[in-house]
Parts: structure tokens; C-alpha cells; sequence
């Protein structure tokens, strides 16, 4: 069963501090920090450095938190990005179609 529980405007910039201070506030509104088991996350380069910024919170609390297992890429981006790809090989989009 999936649930949202929080959608909320990130103010300034999508930084590692930022998106951490984010996750962080709803896993303790919720009381959810030390059940996390996993991220789901796109490909962007912020979400790597915000489980590294969550993994260190966790180890502050004594959570156990692995950065490198943790972290699970979302399966219909990677094919999304995949077929732009093929697409663009194949001739039927071009470059800049994306």
C-alpha cells in the first residue's frame, strides 16, 4: 500500500541541506525516523547528497541508516530515460526533444 504523507514547497535552492531538513521534519512529524528503509528517488545528483545528509542525521541518532542500500532508483524514470534514448538513436525524436 503506498500513502503520501507530505508535499511541500522546498524554499531556496534543492541543496542537500535543504531537501535533507525537508525529508527530516516529516519523518519526525509522523514519527518515522527510525523506520525508514529505503529512498526512492530519479537520477539527480541532489538526491545522492540528501541520503548522505540523511544517513549522517540517522548516525546522530543512532539510527541505523545505510547511504549504499538504501536507495532505490525509480523504475519507470530509468525507462522513460531509457526510451528517450533509443528513440533519439533510432532518428524518430531529436536531441533536443527531451
Amino acid at each position: 500500500e503506498e500513502l503520501l504523507i507530505n508535499f511541500c514547497e522546498i524554499i531556496g535552492e534543492h541543496s542537500r541541506a535543504n531537501l535533507a531538513e525537508a525529508v527530516w521534519h516529516t519523518l519526525e512529524l509522523y514519527g518515522l525516523k527510525s523506520r525508514v528503509m529505503a529512498i526512492i528517488c530519479d537520477n539527480a545528483s541532489n538526491n545522492d547528497t540528501l541520503l548522505q545528509a540523511l544517513g549522517e542525521k540517522c548516525a546522530n541518532e543512532g539510527i541505523d541508516f545505510s547511504t549504499t542500500h538504501s536507495c532505490i532508483c525509480c523504475l519507470p524514470h530509468i525507462v522513460h530515460l531509457a526510451a528517450m534514448q533509443l528513440l533519439e538513436g533510432i532518428g524518430a525524436i531529436k536531441p533536443d526533444a527531451k
